[in-house]
């Protein structure tokens, strides 16, 4: 995912949406927010025969965009439609032949980006899981995919990596492939700002852009034919009181999504190297339900609404509510904490062994 950098200084810097307001003065914590990324990145499409571009939501940036002078492969571009949506923005171009490459002029300066080109054979038919990850270590990475290949029937698996130090994405890739039960497995390198935490700055999730974009973009490039896709964290286990497969759930389902809730579950605080298995406690403190993720079908009568990180945007999550039969188990210990704002387990606090969670695990092989 090959974007647009504005080199410091020579456009302003983005603003934080409405409503947030910085809750430190700290240089290194502020540079968490996404102040200079013009676009993230462009897919052209052969069937739809556009070229569109990903954007964080630009704000005050939005007269550089809509100014801009904008080429494919040399040759200047018609004005864009601009679509502005919570987390992001769009801009679409008429492209009936292939763009390699995308430029940008403005101000002066010039800058270009590769443009991905959709390729939707390799996900085509697929169970598809997707996520965005960040350092999780690899046994984690593994548990989850085949946790939810022999749970739900997951066999294709996409994730977006954002920087990670602990390996590369090829070396992600490798562990995946080597696991033999997948169709389909791509790893593509995502390396934005992730956005800052609640500690940081108030209302912190308006001011986070890269997860939203991020899945609209990959279901551009290449899951627009996929079976079904679900999206959820390394650190969640997708659980089915009646054994059901989540894809199956969304298959025959009217709107084409399934929402569930999460609830969190903890393992024994003295515990070093925890597993995704060791998650069968409940806290008296956490036994509130976590905002939902959510699984959706491409051809499902809302497979081309706006992606978000727990829904699709601006539908109501109890819609499509797949609860009692769907939740899942938000394994506190399964953390690399790159989002920050997760506190950690506090041994003091009695925990109650859950069985319900003992099975779910079972259920998938853990």
């Amino acid at each position: 995912m090959d974007g647009i950098v504005a080199p410091p200084g020579l456009f302003p810097a983005r603003d934080l949406p409405p409503l947030s307001r910085w809750r430190t003065d700290d240089p290194v914590l502020r540079d968490r927010y996404d102040t200079d990324t013009l676009i993230y990145g462009a897919v052209w499409s052969a069937q739809a025969k556009r070229l569109r571009v990903f954007a964080p939501r630009p704000l005050n940036l939005w007269p550089i965009l809509r100014g801009a002078r904008w080429l494919a492969d040399g040759t200047a571009l018609s004005k864009p439609k601009l679509r502005r949506f919570k987390r992001y923005a769009t801009l679409e171009f008429d492209a009936p032949q292939p763009v390699v490459q995308l430029g940008f002029e403005s101000e002066g300066w010039q800058a270009s980006c590769p443009v991905q080109r959709a390729d939707l054979a390799p996900f085509a038919g697929g169970n598809v899981l997707y996520t965005m990850s960040q350092n999780n270590d690899l046994d984690w990475v593994c548990d989850w995919v085949m946790y939810h290949h022999r749970a739900h029937g997951a066999d294709a698996v996409l994730i977006s990596d954002n920087r990670s130090t602990a390996y590369t994405p090829d070396d992600l890739r490798a562990r995946l492939v080597g696991l033999g039960v997948l169709k389909a497995v791509l790893v593509q390198s995502v390396p934005y700002r992730y956005g800052p935490s609640s500690q940081i700055c108030t209302r912190a999730s308006d001011a986070r852009y890269l997860q939203s974009a991020t899945a609209n973009f990959v279901r551009e490039a290449w899951l627009g034919r996929a079976s079904a896709v679900l999206s959820c964290d390394i650190d969640e286990i997708v659980a089915s009181q009646s054994g059901r497969s989540i894809f199956d759930a969304v298959r025959n389902s009217r709107l084409g999504v399934v929402t569930f809730p999460g609830y969190w579950r903890f393992c024994d605080p003295a515990q070093d190297s925890p597993t995704h298995s060791d998650h069968v406690y409940t806290r008296s403190d956490r036994l509130k339900p976590c905002p939902t993720k959510y699984a959706w079908r491409p051809d499902g009568w809302l497979g081309k609404w706006s992606l978000m990180t727990h829904s699709l945007e601006s539908v109501p999550r109890r819609w499509a509510s797949g609860a009692p039969d769907f939740w899942f188990l938000h394994c506190d210990g399964i953390t690399t904490r790159w989002k920050a704002g997760r506190e950690k387990a506090d041994a003091a606090l009695s925990q109650s062994y859950d069985k319900n969670a003992k099975m779910a695990l079972a259920r998938g092989g853990l």
